[in-house]
């Protein structure tokens, strides 16, 4: 009985309701899977183009601490000599005002790289918000398949 109903299809053919349901199933399966595939390049995407970002950033980061730790302490005691063979302060005093130098320098290198690493997290931002539409489309279409009334009552041919 069931296979002697019909459906109509908006374009005017006829299909039984098991060929309907298995083509409307088989079209969203296709547009999950599409969106499947979109969703995946997009995070590989936004995820190269942040590591991108967070690399330059580390890299500021690492080349600061390397002046730093390496060429500062020279000029440093440098202006420590310096300030005391020109001045009447003495030599600790002189050596506080290197490190009060140093340290300034220093911050002027750390806190760019400490705001352009701070942000990072937000590379995958793209990602995430169309993740949630798709997941939201996702839902929505279960939903509207759900309540779609069931097929009409079949029709009888009596031939």
């Amino acid at each position: 009985m069931v296979d002697q109903a019909e459906v109509t299809s908006a374009d005017g053919r006829t299909e039984l309701p098991p060929r309907a349901v298995a083509r409307g199933s088989a079209e969203f399966l296709h547009d999950f899977t599409t969106l499947a595939e979109l969703q995946g390049k997009l995070f590989l995407l936004d995820l190269s183009e942040g590591l991108s970002r967070l690399r330059t950033a580390a890299v500021a980061l690492v080349l600061g601490v390397v002046i730093v730790l390496g060429c500062i302490p020279v000029a440093l005691m440098t202006l420590a000599l310096v300030l005391n063979a020109t001045t009447s302060l003495n030599e600790a005093t002189c050596f506080g005002i290197a490190l009060a130098t140093g340290l300034v320098l220093a911050l002027l290198l750390l806190i760019p790289a400490y705001f352009g690493l701070r942000n990072w997290t937000s590379f995958l931002d793209r990602s995430y918000a169309e993740w949630r539409r798709n997941l939201q489309w996702f839902k929505d279409t279960l939903k509207r398949f759900g309540s779609h009334p069931q097929s009409p009552p079949p029709t009888h041919r009596w031939n």
